[in-house]
């Protein structure tokens, strides 16, 4: 029984720190998270692919080829997506998807740049990032931990002492 409770402990203990690292790693880095929702850039990035994606800096759509990741309406992530820097234009530049026959219709500008794609988590990686975003489960973790870390080790009492026979 001993030795279950600390490997409950212990995987606990690692779930608890695997939820936390995502929200550390986006509070030091400045970095945020984006499921991949449309098949615009297959077979780069598939449907439920995570992507960390990092700070614009400036020179995002200086490059042809380089992913972006953009908004219709500058600074607003709920229409955000990523496409390739096709062609630069004076005031910024016309994207396309990987998977797309066409360039995108209307060139962006560096005010509708949200960032760059730092890594992507890709297959079970991006499930078990995506699952670990609901609540219920960080509930359930954390409660847990919590039943795990305050359960008893060992036997109390005098059958725990040495010499005394159980």
């Amino acid at each position: 029984m001993r030795s279950f409770i600390l490997t409950l402990r212990t995987l606990a203990s690692l779930a608890l720190v695997a939820l936390a690292v995502p929200f550390l790693w986006a509070t030091v880095s400045g970095d945020y998270y984006m499921t991949v929702t449309g098949v615009s850039m297959q077979p780069t990035y598939d449907v439920g692919d995570v992507l960390v994606v990092q700070a614009p800096t400036g020179n995002e759509l200086r490059t042809p080829g380089h992913p972006v990741v953009v908004s219709f309406s500058a600074g607003d992530t709920s229409d955000q997506y990523v496409h390739r820097v096709e062609t630069v234009t004076d005031d910024g530049a016309i994207l396309k998807g990987d998977g797309n026959e066409v360039s995108d219709p209307l060139p962006v500008t560096a005010a509708q740049v949200l960032g760059t794609p730092r890594l992507a988590l890709t297959g079970i990686w991006g499930t078990l990032f995506r699952v670990s975003e609901l609540w219920a489960v960080r509930l359930i973790v954390g409660a847990v931990f919590l039943i795990a870390l305050f359960l008893p080790s060992r036997r109390t009492g005098r059958a725990a002492q040495p010499g005394h026979a159980e």
